[in-house]
Parts: structure tokens; sequence; C-alpha cells
């Protein structure tokens, strides 16, 4: 595996991608105790809220990320001010534990660092226990916890 590269996408490419985002932020919160109903609503409407304006939604950047000429995962960041803040980054399901999700951070970090970003930030489900592993070895520190229950009726 060589220097993974983020190539923007296109308008034509982020429609099957937000669909198979969705789906996926939904699949996660159903790994974290919510039901598949609950969660695919949730995910509907969280994804309306953050890209009101799709692909033209200010301050957010999707790329794909490939190793030479492979498609090996995505990215998607916000900007504020000078903060990015990483919304969804994949690896294709078939090249995980390779590497590539390091690969695809420390891209990330370049694009910020050649943006004048000084701060990056992002959300990891807790079940998720290899990307927490990752995240803690590229040196990010835990800013705040959530915890749920759930009540029984």
């Amino acid at each position: 595996m060589g220097d993974v590269r983020l190539a923007g996408m296109t308008e034509e490419q982020y429609k099957p991608w937000r669909a198979e985002a969705e789906e996926h932020y939904a699949e996660s919160s159903v790994k974290s105790g919510r039901s598949a109903p609950d969660a695919a609503r949730d995910a509907a409407e969280t994804y309306a809220r953050l890209l009101p304006d799709e692909f033209a939604t200010p301050g957010h950047h999707f790329w794909y990320a490939y190793d030479g000429d492979r498609r090996v995962g995505f990215l998607w960041i916000k900007v504020t001010h000078e903060t990015a803040f990483v919304y969804n980054v994949a690896v294709e399901p078939e090249l995980r534990r390779r590497g590539y999700g390091r690969a695809i951070m420390l891209a990330a970090e370049r694009w910020c660092h050649e943006n004048g970003l000084t701060r990056i930030g992002l959300h990891v489900f807790a079940y998720n226990t290899g990307a927490r592993a990752l995240y803690e070895q590229l040196g990010f520190a835990e800013t705040g916890r959530n915890m749920a229950k759930n009540l029984q009726p």
C-alpha cells in the first residue's frame, strides 16, 4: 500500500454514496442498541439536517480515497472556522484491516494542514473498538462521552 490520495466526489458519485452512508449509519445505531426502525428514521433525519443542500451544503467536503487507481474508501468532513470534523470515514469492506483507515485519516490531516486548519475532530461509536484504537494511535483524545440506558416499558 502506498500513500492514499483523496479525490473529490462528483455530484453524480455523491448520490449513491449518500444512500449507502445513511444505511451504514443506521446499522451502526442498531449495533449501539437502537431499534432498526428508530435507527433508520434517525439516520434519515440526521443526514437531512446535516446536508440540507445535499452535495452543495456549504462547508462539507466529500472524497473517495484511492491507492493508485483502486478505490479504497471515502471521507466526509465539515469545516467550521479552523476546525475539520470527520462525519464519516470508511474503508471498502474487503480491504479493511490493511492500514487504509490510517492512510485515509493521514490524508485528511494533510488536507487540513494544506488548508490552514488547526484541529480535527470526530465521533466514533463505542462498539467500534478497532476504530477507537486507530484514532487513539493517531493522537486523538476523548473529549466527551455519551451514555445511554434502555428502559423497559
